[in-house]
C-alpha cells in the first residue's frame, strides 16, 4: 500500500500531524502532571506546618492545665508532706479533667515519686528535669516514647518557694488526636513506630483500615520521606513523614491524590479526543490533498504503463498536464519515441547480420521453429573453403569485404528463396520452399567461378562446399534439423563432389561418434578397455623379447570398436592424451610384473600427434617408469610420420629429450608419408617400422618387394633397426630374412594376445 505516492503523501500528512499533536499532548500532560505534583507538595507542606502548630498549641494548653494543679495549696502541702495516696488521687482526678493519659510526680532531681501507672522512663524524666534546671526553664514540653507509643509530655515545677517537685501529664498521640489534626488540615494523619524491619500502626491513623497496611508497606522506611513526599504504588496517596523527635516514632501526613489524578485523567482524555479528531480531519484532508496532487502523477503513470505495453509500433498520446508535470510528460513522450526507435533497431539487430544485412542464426531458428515439420523444400548450406587463410593473408578488412560481396551475389542467385542468412564467419544458409536439385547446386557453383574484386584490378576466386538437407529428412525440432545439416556440411567440406545431400542414417553414425567420445572416461574406469600384446620376433636369434601394445574396446552398447575408429575420434575431440596415459600406466604395470619374474621384455606404446606436442611428455614417461620401478630400456615409443609433421621442430625436440632418457623410439607406418626420406635422417629415432601395406603381399608383388628391400638398406645405412609389420605367410617371412630385416611383426607368428596368453605363447615359442 505504501508503495504508491498518494499513500505516502497521506501517510506523511498523518505522521506529521500526529507528531505535532503527540508533542503538544506530551508537553501539556507533562506540565499538568508537574503542576499537580507541585500543588500536592505545597498542600502537604502547609499541612505539616499546621501539624506542628497544632502540637505546639496543644502543648501550651496542656501546660496551663498542669500549672493550675501546681498552684493548688492543698496539693503543694501534700507534696511537701509526701502523702503518696493523696498525691495519686489528685493526679488521677486532675488528669481525668484535662484528658491526660498518664499523670506523674518526680523529685527535683528527676526521680519518680508516683504515677498513675507503672513507668520505665525514670532516666528520660531525670534528663529532662536536669536540662530544665540548667536552662532555668519554668516548664517542659516534649515528646516521649513508652511501650512503642508516642506521648506528648508536659512537666511543670511545684515551688514552695523553691522547687520541691515536678508534676507531669502525658497525652497519647492516638486516633482522636489524628482526627483532630485531620479536621484542621483536611489530610489523613498516621502515627507509626518501628518494630524491627516493619512499621506498625500505633492505633493512630485516619486512613481506612483496608488501605493503611498496604500504604505503610509501600512507604517502607519513613526516614526516606521526611524531606520529600512520595507516591504510593497506585499513586492514590502522596505521603510525607514528620519527625516527632523520638527514636523510631514518626508521624505521616497523607494527601489523597485521587482528585488530582482525576483532573489529570480528564485532561488526558480530552486531549486524546482532540488528538483523534484532529487525525480524522487530517486523514480526510490528506486524502483530498493527495488525490488532487497525485492526479497528474496518476495520469503520467498510466501513460508510462501504456508505453511499456504498447509495443514498438504503437504510439500513446501524452497527457495534457501543466507545470513541472508538463515537463515530465514532454520528457516521457521523447522517451517513448526513443524507445520505439531503439526497439526497431534492436529487433533488426536481433534477427539480422550486421555485416551483410542478411538474416542471422536466431532468425533462422525462429523461422524453422514456426515452419517444421515440413515436407516441401529444404536447407542449402554454403561454406567458403579456406576462408580463414584469406583472413590471415589479406586481413579482416578484405575478408569482410569479400563476405559482403558474397552476400550480394547469393541474393541475386537465390531470389526465390524464403530466407537467406549468414550463420557464422563463412557459412550462408538458403531456405527454399521448393525442391532442391543438383542443377541448383551447379548454378550455385557457377556464380563462384567468377572472381570477387577486392581492389581495383585485383580479384579473388572462392571455392565453396554445398550441403543440402531436404525438409522431408528434417526432424520436427530445430536443433535436430541443424545438427543433421552440420553433419552433411562436415562431409561436404571433406568431399570434392559438387554438393552433398543428406542420406538417411548419417546422424546415427554421428550419434555413434558422440557416444564413443562421451563414454571414454566411463570405459577407462569400468574395464571396457584392455591391452593386447603382438609379439615382435627377432630374426637373428629367432627369439621374442619385444611386443607392441594395442588397445581394444568392447562397448556395452556398440560392441567391439575398431581402434582406427575410436582413436581418430578421440584425437579430434582432444581426449587422446587421457587414453595414452591410461595405456602407458597399464603397460608399465604389466611390465613391472614380468620384470619381477626375470623376463626382461620391452613393450612399445603408440603416441598420437597430440602427445608429441605436450612438452610435459618426457616428465610423464619418467614419472611412470619410476612409479613402476622399471628402467628406461623396458619401454619403447612409436610415432607416425604424420604426427611428426604436425610441428616438426617441436616434436623433434621432445623426441630428443626422450632419446636422451634412454627410451627406444620407432617411426611407425614408414613409407606412407609424403616426406619420409627427406626427414628421416633428422629424426632422433632408433627404429623404422615398414608399413604393412608394403609387407602383406611382398611375396607376390615385385614393387612392394623392391620398396621393402630399398627401405631396409636405407634404414641400415642410417643406423636404424628395421621392423616389418604385417607378415602373413612363410614366403614373405623368408624374403624379409633374405634382406636382413631385424624384426618381424604379424599374424604369421601370432595375432595380438592378452597378457597371460602372450606370456604363454612366448614360452612356447622359445621352447621350440
Amino acid at each position: 500500500m505504501l508503495k504508491s505516492f498518494q499513500a505516502r503523501l497521506i501517510m506523511f500528512v498523518l505522521v506529521l500531524l500526529a507528531l505535532v499533536q503527540l508533542g503538544t499532548a506530551l508537553a501539556v500532560l507533562s506540565s499538568l502532571k508537574e503542576d499537580n505534583y507541585r500543588q500536592g507538595v505545597h498542600s502537604i507542606d502547609v499541612s505539616r506546618n499546621v501539624f506542628d502548630l497544632f502540637l505546639e498549641a496543644r502543648a501550651e494548653q496542656l501546660t496551663k492545665g498542669v500549672e493550675i494543679l501546681t498552684s493548688d495549696f492543698g496539693f503543694k502541702q501534700a507534696v511537701a508532706t509526701r502523702e503518696t495516696g493523696t498525691i495519686r488521687s489528685v493526679l488521677q482526678n486532675h488528669g481525668a479533667r484535662i484528658n491526660a493519659d498518664i499523670s506523674l510526680l518526680v523529685s527535683p532531681k528527676g526521680e519518680l515519686i508516683t504515677a498513675t501507672q507503672e513507668l520505665n522512663i525514670s532516666n528520660t524524666i531525670a534528663e529532662l528535669v536536669l536540662a530544665a534546671r540548667r536552662s532555668g526553664g519554668s516548664s517542659i514540653s516534649t515528646m516521649i516514647g513508652f511501650e512503642n507509643r508516642a506521648y506528648q509530655l508536659v512537666l511543670v515545677p511545684i515551688k514552695a518557694p523553691n522547687v520541691v517537685a515536678w508534676v507531669g501529664m502525658a497525652f497519647l498521640l492516638d486516633q482522636a488526636l489524628a482526627e483532630q489534626i485531620k479536621n484542621v488540615t483536611g489530610l489523613d494523619i498516621s502515627f507509626v513506630y518501628d518494630v524491627g524491619d516493619a512499621h506498625t500502626l500505633s492505633d493512630g491513623s485516619t486512613l481506612p483500615q483496608e488501605e493503611k497496611e498496604a500504604l505503610l508497606k509501600d512507604i517502607g522506611n519513613v526516614e526516606s520521606i521526611l524531606k520529600s513526599p512520595v507516591f504510593s504504588n497506585d499513586e492514590k496517596y502522596l505521603s510525607l513523614g514528620v519527625d516527632l523527635g523520638m527514636p523510631n516514632q514518626w508521624g505521616i501526613i497523607h494527601l489523597p491524590y485521587g482528585p488530582w489524578l482525576q483532573s489529570y485523567n480528564n485532561t488526558r482524555n480530552q486531549l486524546v479526543l482532540i488528538f483523534t479528531g484532529a487525525l480524522a480531519l487530517a486523514l480526510l484532508f490528506g486524502i483530498a490533498l493527495a488525490r488532487n496532487m497525485t492526479k497528474p502523477i496518476s495520469r503520467l503513470i498510466d501513460y508510462a504503463k501504456k508505453i511499456g505495453l504498447g509495443g514498438a509500433k504503437d504510439k500513446v498520446s501524452a497527457p495534457d498536464v501543466g507545470g513541472e508535470f508538463g515537463v515530465l510528460s514532454h520528457t516521457m513522450k521523447t522517451m517513448q519515441d526513443s524507445i520505439i526507435n531503439r526497439e526497431e533497431e534492436l529487433t533488426h539487430r536481433a534477427s539480422h547480420d550486421q555485416l551483410t544485412g542478411l538474416f542471422n542464426q536466431s532468425a533462422v531458428e525462429q523461422y524453422l521453429s514456426d515452419t517444421l515439420p515440413k515436407e516441401q523444400g529444404g536447407l542449402v548450406l554454403i561454406n567458403i573453403r579456406h576462408f580463414k587463410d584469406i583472413n590471415n593473408m589479406l586481413g579482416f578488412d578484405v575478408g569482410n569485404l569479400l563476405l559482403s560481396k558474397v552476400a550480394e551475389r547469393l541474393q541475386t542467385w537465390g531470389h526465390d528463396a524464403n530466407m537467406l542468412a549468414r550463420l557464422s564467419g563463412d557459412k550462408f544458409l538458403f531456405i527454399f520452399g521448393r525442391e532442391i536439385t543438383h542443377q541448383d547446386c551447379s548454378h550455385l557453383k557457377c556464380i563462384f567461378s567468377e572472381e570477387f574484386e577486392v581492389e581495383k584490378g585485383s580479384g579473388i576466386r572462392l571455392d565453396i562446399s554445398i550441403a543440402v538437407l531436404p525438409f522431408e529428412h528434417a526432424t520436427a525440432t530445430v536443433n535436430s534439423a541443424l545438427r543433421r545439416l552440420d553433419i552433411v556440411a562436415d562431409e561436404a567440406r571433406e568431399s570434392s563432389a559438387l554438393c552433398v545431400f543428406y542420406k538417411v542414417g548419417q546422424d546415427e553414425n554421428h550419434r555413434r561418434q558422440l557416444t564413443i567420445i562421451r563414454d571414454l572416461p566411463k570405459a577407462l574406469e569400468g574395464g571396457q578397455l584392455f591391452v593386447v600384446y603382438q609379439p615382435k620376433v627377432g630374426l637373428a636369434g629367432d627369439d621374442c623379447h619385444e611386443a607392441e601394445a594395442l588397445i581394444r574396446w568392447v562397448h556395452p552398447e556398440l560392441g567391439f570398436l575398431p581402434p582406427d575408429e575410436f582413436i581418430s575420434l578421440l584425437e579430434h575431440a582432444g581426449s587422446i592424451q587421457q587414453l595414452t596415459k591410461w595405456v602407458l600406466n597399464t603397460v608399465l604395470s604389466q611390465l613391472s610384473s614380468w620384470w619381477a619374474q626375470g623376463q626382461e621384455i620391452r613393450v612399445a606404446v603408440n603416441l598420437s600427434a597430440h602427445d608429441l606436442l605436450d612438452e610435459k611428455l618426457p616428465f610423464i614417461v619418467s614419472e611412470a617408469l619410476q612409479a613402476n620401478g622399471l628402467p628406461t630400456r623396458a619401454l619403447a615409443l612409436e610415432v607416425t610420420e604424420s604426427a611428426v609433421m604436425k610441428d616438426r621442430a617441436k616434436v623433434i625436440s621432445i623426441l630428443q629429450a626422450l632419446q636422451e632418457m634412454g627410451i627406444h623410439l620407432a617411426i611407425d607406418d614408414f613409407g606412407t608419408g609424403q616426406s619420409s626420406l627427406s626427414y628421416l635422417r633428422e629424426l632422433p629415432v632408433n627404429e623404422v617400422k615398414i608399413d604393412r601395406a608394403f609387407i602383406q603381399f611382398i611375396d607376390t608383388n615385385k614393387g612392394d618387394e623392391f620398396i621393402t628391400k630399398a627401405t631396409i638398406e636405407l634404414s641400415h645405412s642410417l643406423g636404424f633397426q628395421v621392423t616389418a609389420e604385417g607378415a602373413e605367410n612363410a614366403e614373405g617371412t623368408a624374403l624379409l630374412r633374405q634382406y636382413h630385416c631385424d624384426k618381424i611383426q604379424g599374424y604369421f607368428f601370432s595375432k595380438p594376445l592378452v597378457a597371460e596368453e602372450f606370456f604363454k605363447w612366448r614360452e612356447t615359442f622359445h621352447s621350440h
